[in-house]
């Protein structure tokens, strides 16, 4: 019996173009990342995909459709990303009986190629809109860099924006976070360094409505950020200094920076500072939500000038509002962590974060756990019982069928109030 020969494998190659001309999008602009799949001669099996940044849920859909239109292929040769999850790779070659590979290779293609996706581009040009001004467009790309996933896309827009429009503040801080996220202090705090020359001139008098007025924002950010910066130097008196000119810049302090200063003193070893922080705080912000974190520092501080019993207050005020800090300072079981919490600042990565910037205060002043040691022994049965109650709320939280639930919840919610309230 005469059997038919075995043709080769067919492969077909997966690869991407990153353009650099911005292309309108709505109201926005984006460097279009255009899809190409090709097969073993280098002919295009279809029309590049246009995407804002490579996706890998779209590159899968993207060839599912060109299955279900011409055949799976034996093999899909794919460039190499640091976008891809491998696993779901191995998961879309099982349902799809592809074998998947990883291939590097020219990702420009050919000069027929780039110009074929140039003219798909060009479709998406405004008609009729005349020439965009180089500060809109900047505008624009930094819009779609807040949105998109891809580090290496975000870094192209913000650099793209910034070559359209060098006076762009807010790719300039982007670009700024971006270095400080990856620990590069001294580039970071140059370019915070960049925005605040550019940005403080333009508002040299009056009373901005600072934050809310966005144009105000990056300045604002910088001078976060530069503080932040100084701070991971290790620098803790400048970090404060930088904070408080930021607090008088912008009492209203939309980013918080009030938590942050009297301990900043207190690490510098500033009890003096620290201490007339507080006592600042109290005068200029009556009813403030005090956070966990400034709350035992607050303790701290008045432990260290010998006042026993505002410390013990402090300290119940900061147990309380998070009951995973004390037992993570004193070396004590901690409460269960799969809690239901009223907010952030209740929960353990809070209290990790904590213990992570401030429990050499407590390292170095070992007299100052006894009275925490304290005001913990006092309150632990009354931790217990919070705990209790949030264990039983978190687990309502699964039964929102249950007939009178909003009722039962408010009445709970009501019972961790009264609970967490240092009067009790």
């Amino acid at each position: 019996m005469i059997q038919p020969l075995k043709s080769s494998k067919t492969t077909w190659f997966v690869s991407w173009v990153d353009l650099e001309e911005p292309v309108p999008t709505g109201h926005d602009y984006f460097l279009p990342t255009l899809l190409i799949v090709t097969d073993s001669s280098g002919a295009p099996l279809a029309a590049p995909d246009i995407l804002e940044e490579l996706d890998q849920i779209r590159v899968e859909n993207f060839l599912v459709k060109l299955f279900e239109k011409l055949g799976a292929p034996d093999r899909v040769a794919i460039c190499p990303s640091e976008e891809w999850e491998d696993d779901d790779w191995k998961i879309f070659s099982q349902e799809h009986r592809v074998d998947i590979r990883f291939q590097r290779f020219d990702r420009g293609g050919p000069d027929e190629l780039r110009a074929l996706a140039q003219t798909v581009v060009l479709r998406f040009s405004r008609e009729g809109s005349g020439t965009p001004r180089s500060k809109d467009v900047a505008h624009g790309l930094v819009n779609t860099a807040l949105r998109v996933r891809s580090s290496r896309k975000k870094l192209a827009l913000l650099r793209s924006a910034l070559d359209r429009d060098a006076d762009c503040s807010p790719a300039r801080v982007e670009l700024a976070d971006v270095e400080f996220q990856n620990g590069n202090w001294k580039a970071c705090l140059a370019a915070y360094d960049e925005v605040i020359a550019r940005e403080l001139p333009r508002w040299p008098s009056g009373h901005p409505a600072w934050w809310t007025d966005r144009e105000t924002r990056p300045l604002l950010r910088s001078l976060y950020g530069r503080a932040m910066t100084l701070w991971h130097q290790g620098r803790h008196a400048d970090a404060a200094g930088q904070f408080e000119h930021l607090l008088d810049l912008n009492l209203r302090d939309n980013q918080g920076v009030r938590f942050f200063i009297p301990l900043l003193h207190l690490l510098a070893d500033n009890q003096e500072e620290a201490g007339e922080f507080f006592e600042r705080y109290r005068a200029e912000f009556p009813g403030d939500y005090a956070e966990p974190s400034l709350l035992f520092g607050w303790g701290l501080s008045f432990s260290l000038e010998g006042n026993e019993t505002e410390a013990r207050e402090k300290y119940r005020q900061g147990i309380l509002k998070n009951i995973f800090i004390a037992p993570m300072l004193l070396e004590e079981p901690e409460p269960a962590r799969g809690l239901w919490h009223p907010n952030d600042r209740a929960e353990p990565n809070y209290a990790s974060e904590f213990i992570d910037s401030y429990a050499v205060l407590w390292d170095r002043e070992p007299g100052a756990l006894r009275l925490l040691r304290e005001a913990w022994l006092e309150l632990h049965p009354r931790v217990a019982e919070i705990s209790a109650l949030r264990e039983r709320m978190g687990d309502l939280q699964d039964q929102r069928y249950e007939p009178g639930y909003k009722k039962i919840w408010q009445e709970l919610v009501a019972k961790d109030e009264q609970l967490t309230e240092p009067e009790v």
